[in-house]
């Protein structure tokens, strides 16, 4: 039963990547529409948390696009921990650093940010406002360092939420969830609707269609622009818990036709094509027993019928992640040189699960991917993912949506073009390099610069109007001691010499600085722990001071 199974709400956008719409950036910046064969699994090489944002300690990926600008991660929201997952838009030149790119006026309560881009265009569908957000698109023309004045969608005097958006060369196809009224939603009332948003900003409604479902398993969909064609593919479920999935097709934006969906399914989650190739995954689900969707795929050639694809692989022993074929999941899938790419996760009996990712050089097969050896055990699912150049960019979370447990997102790049990995993008710097800027904790900071010396301040916690120095006047700091750094025993440490005094420590004393996950520092003097130093600006560093 589609209620018991739970699928993630992801709105992920699956897009095309052919000669006249080349809507991936799979595609070479020269315009040629072949596509590099995928005839080996891309090889992954993991972004070193400790080169990750901190806010990543608390992002929830949902969707992924990239531009020829660069690439776009956004949050969702979890069905029952909505207010625990920061809504926020990332945007990456290279995918290993990554910047808060939120537009100004989105909305942070719980709604679902979709991306998709054509060219040099991104497009994000969310939230605007923070009382009654209403639906919106904004867009950029560069990494997401200006975002245009939001385009809003039309009031409706029911309620309206963001579903999924994908873009092409006239604008982005959008799709929102419509529920009558604007009290608590009746659910299995809903209806999708879709619209054509030119780049002027004018909306255009093109289709709707009854979509129903039920409160934790709302109607979801996905849309998929390519050359010749819009495909929709709905999630939905009927009153008695059924799933009630249906996939639509339209040449021309004005007519959509209802296509069959394959008879050996009854839940259908992700939709991608390549070419003429389609690909479906879903699966078939039992309707008396909890969590036993036997997942499938399927594929098709252009207008031919649907396909079977040949059973999920699993894995090998003793590799981690191999369970019973029930309990492995596709949450997200995109075409990739010529073949596909998906990602999902793997789940043991006693509900540990682990990030899973397969790849298929025709759509008909799925090669799992090492789980251990490529890191993918160290989260519960990998989320989604997008193609950028000649790479696969997936990121991951520790978090699973039933548990309020920080998501520790995770990126790994895949690179379609090599058969060997890359060292680390930190293993060539200078040792120094990585502990080299400005890190602040609750009342304290420490500038750090290449050549190993520092600067470190804090809050006297007295006012110079009633101390004499060193004091504070107002909130500048007014405690100062500088010293200098070395390379320490291991890679991610620093050590040195603190020459001023401290108030708790004499001058001269011991000084060593380690790097952490999610771009900060943990500095201890004489061994004592003075805290965690986190980039200017950000609330995941807090504390007093010498407290240890």
């Amino acid at each position: 039963m589609r209620l018991l199974n739970h699928r993630l709400a992801t709105a992920h956008s699956a897009f095309a990547c052919l000669a006249a719409l080349c809507l991936l950036s799979a595609c070479t910046e020269s315009g040629s529409d072949k596509p590099r064969p995928l005839s080996k699994a891309p090889v992954w090489l993991n972004v070193p948390e400790a080169e990750l944002p901190a806010d990543f300690v608390d992002f929830y990926p949902s969707s992924m696009s990239s531009s020829s600008k660069a690439l776009f991660a956004a949050s969702g929201y979890l069905p029952i921990t909505s207010l625990d997952v920061p809504q926020k838009v990332f945007a990456s030149r290279d995918g290993v650093g990554w910047r808060d790119r939120t537009p100004e006026g989105m909305s942070t309560a719980a709604t679902v940010q979709s991306l998709a881009a054509y060219g040099s265009t991104t497009w994000l569908l969310g939230g605007s406002g923070f009382s009654t957000a209403r639906a919106a698109l904004w867009t950029t023309d560069n990494d997401g360092s200006s975002w245009k004045s939001p385009m809003l969608l039309p009031r409706s005097p029911d309620t309206e939420i963001p579903v999924a958006v994908a873009a092409g060369e006239r604008g982005a196809l959008v799709v929102t969830k419509v529920t009558p009224g604007r009290a608590k939603p009746d659910e299995q009332q809903a209806s999708l609707r879709v619209r054509l948003v030119e780049k002027t900003g004018h909306p255009t409604t093109l289709f709707e269609t009854p979509c129903g479902g039920h409160e934790g398993d709302e109607a979801k969909a996905e849309v998929l622009v390519a050359d010749d064609a819009f495909h929709l593919l709905t999630n939905c479920t009927t009153g008695d818990f059924q799933p009630a999935d249906q996939l639509f097709t339209s040449h021309d934006g004005g007519r959509w036709k209802k296509e069959p969906l394959p008879d050996n399914g009854n839940e259908f989650g992700h939709l991608a094509r390549n070419g003429d190739t389609m690909v479906l995954t879903g699966g078939l689900a039992d309707d008396d027993v909890e969590h036993t969707t036997e997942p499938r795929t399927w594929y098709r050639q252009g207008n031919d019928r649907w396909h079977t694809g040949a059973p999920l692989d699993v894995g090998r022993l003793p590799d981690a992640g191999v369970v019973p074929r029930k309990d492995q999941e596709m949450l997200a899938v995109t075409p990739a040189g010529s073949g596909f790419v998906a990602v999902g996760s793997a789940r043991a009996a006693d509900n540990s699960a682990v990030g899973a990712l397969w790849f298929s050089a025709d759509g008909k097969k799925w090669i799992k991917q090492p789980t251990r050896a490529n890191g993918f055990d160290n989260l519960r699912s990998l989320a989604t993912l997008t193609v950028w150049k000649e790479n696969v960019v997936v990121l991951g979370s520790r978090r699973a949506w039933e548990t309020s447990d920080p998501a520790h997102a995770r990126i790994w790049i895949g690179d379609l073009a090599r058969s060997s990995r890359n060292p680390s993008p930190s293993a060539s710097r200078r040792p120094l390099a990585q502990f080299v800027g400005t890190w602040t904790w609750s009342g304290a900071s420490i500038t750090i610069r290449a050549d190993g010396s520092f600067s470190y301040r804090y809050l006297t916690m007295v006012q110079c109007s009633e101390h004499a120095p060193p004091c504070d006047k107002g909130t500048e700091m007014g405690g100062g001691a500088s010293g200098t750094l070395h390379e320490g025993r291991t890679a991610d440490k620093a050590s040195g010499t603190v020459v001023d005094a401290l108030p708790n420590d004499p001058a001269g004393s011991s000084i060593t600085i380690t790097r952490e996950p999610y771009m900060a520092i943990d500095i201890t003097i004489n061994k004592r722990g003075y805290g965690l130093f986190c980039e200017p600006g950000v609330h995941r560093c807090s504390g007093h001071v010498g407290s240890g």
